[in-house]
């Protein structure tokens, strides 16, 4: 299976698709999977991030997204598209055929990390004092280094052992969570929902 191939226009899509002893479309894996690797629109749109274990939808697909995460509203755009366009009416067919599309057009984009470049000027050392009130001493500061090496870890090669958590302390409002959401510099990277966990 290969999920680049090159798009085809609608028709000539339509007249590939395998069709029932009535000749109707037939409401298969196959054709779904067909359709999102050949259509103009779909074709190369839908993929697994690895970094976030997630299927992501990565170009534009005629409907405004707010982030890059597949998500219901998408699945309902693309029920519509599927149905309108194709006849193509099975959920879970095309919900298969997205994870097959999805794995076979994997990313890993660590790209922040890599354009960033130090300046010399040092913050880990006193980076949780200035932010959340923390000791400034020794332990403090190899508890968050080891930390920030650990996610930078993970991002350049996900699925690698890490099994060291940063427990910050404090009551409500003291600013804990808004700190991680800072570090992860992109919303989409950060969540405080322990059932996304």
């Amino acid at each position: 299976m290969n999920a680049m191939q090159p798009p085809q226009s609608i028709e000539e899509i339509k007249a590939g698709l395998e069709t029932t002893e009535k000749g109707g479309v037939r409401q298969s894996i196959r054709n779904c999977l067909t359709v999102f690797q050949r259509d103009p629109l779909l074709s190369g749109a839908i993929a697994y991030n690895i970094l976030t274990d997630r299927k992501d939808i990565i170009k534009p697909i005629g409907f405004h997204r707010e982030s890059t995460a597949l998500n219901d509203t998408d699945m309902k755009y693309l029920l519509l598209y599927l149905e309108e366009t194709y006849g193509l009416t099975n959920e879970k067919k095309i919900d298969n055929a997205i994870g097959i599309v999805a794995n076979e057009n994997k990313y890993h984009h660590p790209g922040l990390p890599k354009c960033l470049v130090w300046d010399g000027t040092e913050r880990i050392r006193f980076c949780l004092r200035h932010f959340l009130g923390a000791d400034a001493d020794d332990y403090t500061y190899e508890a968050l280094k080891l930390f920030l090496l650990g996610a930078i870890s993970r991002a350049f090669q996900p699925g690698c052992k890490f099994e060291i958590m940063l427990c910050l302390v404090g009551g409500q409002g003291a600013g804990k969570s808004t700190f991680f959401r800072l570090l992860a510099v992109r919303d989409e990277w950060f969540s405080d929902d322990l059932r996304k966990l």
